[in-house]
């Protein structure tokens, strides 16, 4: 007597702008997703299709995109865009039999979106900042869900507040990995410094950073390991310049051991996007803040590090106030205390959401069967 298969469960597609703030979370639902069964699409643009890594083993396609920031012939031209981007995403969504899109913010993110209710889909928003960005603004009305990162989160004002739910912000598995106990820290343990600045980095660490270190009294030099992300010319000279004062740095354009190297720091200088900050506290470290300077979607970061440093996970400092004395003073101060750090960690991985992939992807399972 044959048994019949089980029916297939369906198709869900993610939507995701072409930065790793937007495309990482929706790697770790998407893969979540996998591994329930579910197939899954993701929709981003080319510099989104940039990270192989990230996308390998995940069905992605990769839509036109453009910003509608410009004048009017951007706008139009803009427009245009989307209009072709939406029409290849809702040909594709048809040909899979998607059944429900979950978008992650940025402007790729609003073809698919517009695809997926042309074809009267569940529409959820995931929101990685501590408010709601110009793309998940603009798609607000159509959401049939909202998933926060952060317990308030502004911009949500007439929203139905039951079909908000505050899911975290998913992180890879590799940061999943490096969750741990808080380094050692006493007189004779090294201390080690993790200095990233995004997925563009930040031309600023390596300017202030390095004099900085230079500033520290010698018993500290002498015990600092520094892992420094920076993309420029100087990177071999700032190298040998901390290592002729006997900081054992390693200067870097980037990382792909992020995971192990924020394991073992006891503090990072970062900036302040929101998959950042989901990173930090996932594994639970402390950090000073440096968000991105300037208005538009550049204060989303100064209203992460404000809420983070409320929260007593580190400090936020203004690019502006970022000076080599400044941040010698509180790097001094810090590596100098035996309680500040890591209290701040411990502040930081009670704010920690390892689940969020799997609270997300609940979500995504309890939206699909209130619309079958």
């Amino acid at each position: 007597m044959s048994h019949a298969s089980p029916a297939p469960l369906p198709t869900i597609a993610c939507a995701a702008g072409g930065t790793g703030g937007h495309l990482f979370p929706a790697e770790a639902l998407a893969r979540e997703l996998q591994r329930r069964g579910h197939p899954v699409v993701i929709y981003t643009e080319r510099r989104g299709a940039a990270y192989t890594q990230a996308l390998a083993g995940l069905d992605h396609v990769v839509l036109p995109a453009r910003s509608l920031e410009g004048g009017l012939t951007g706008k139009l031209a803009a427009g245009l865009t989307i209009l072709r981007a939406t029409a290849q995403a809702r040909a594709d969504m048809r040909r899979r039999d998607v059944r429900l899109l979950v978008g992650f913010g940025g402007y790729p993110s609003f073809a698919p979106a517009l695809a997926a209710k042309s074809r009267a889909l569940p529409l959820l928003l995931h929101e990685q900042g501590a408010r709601l960005s110009m793309a998940n603004r603009k798609l607000l009305r159509f959401a049939d869900g909202v998933a926060t990162s952060f317990p308030a989160t502004a911009g949500l004002d007439g929203f139905d507040a039951a079909r908000i739910v505050d899911t975290g912000n998913p992180v890879r598995q590799a940061i999943l990995d490096a969750r741990g106990d808080y380094p050692l820290l006493d007189a004779a343990a090294p201390l080690r410094l993790l200095v990233v600045g995004g997925s563009q980095s930040a031309r600023v660490f390596g300017d202030v950073v390095p004099p900085a270190l230079l500033q520290l009294p010698d018993s500290i030099r002498q015990r600092l390991q520094v892992s420094l992300q920076y993309k420029g010319d100087a990177s071999d000279q700032i190298e040998r310049t901390l290592r002729a004062v006997g900081i054992d740095a390693t200067v870097r354009p980037f990382f792909d051991d992020m995971g192990t190297r924020l394991r073992d720091a006891h503090l990072v200088i970062t900036r302040a996007g929101a998959t950042t900050a989901a990173d930090l506290l996932t594994v639970g470290r402390p950090a000073v803040l440096v968000p991105i300077p300037q208005g538009g979607s550049r204060e989303e970061q100064r209203r992460n590090a404000d809420t983070l440093a409320a929260a007593g996970i580190g400090w936020c400092v203004p690019e502006a106030d970022l000076t080599p004395e400044r941040l010698s003073t509180l790097l001094s101060d810090a590596f100098v205390s035996p309680t500040v750090l890591p209290e701040a960690a411990r502040a930081s991985a009670a704010l920690g959401r390892p689940q969020a992939a799997s609270t997300l992807a609940d979500l995504v399972q309890s939206t699909l069967a209130r619309h079958a």
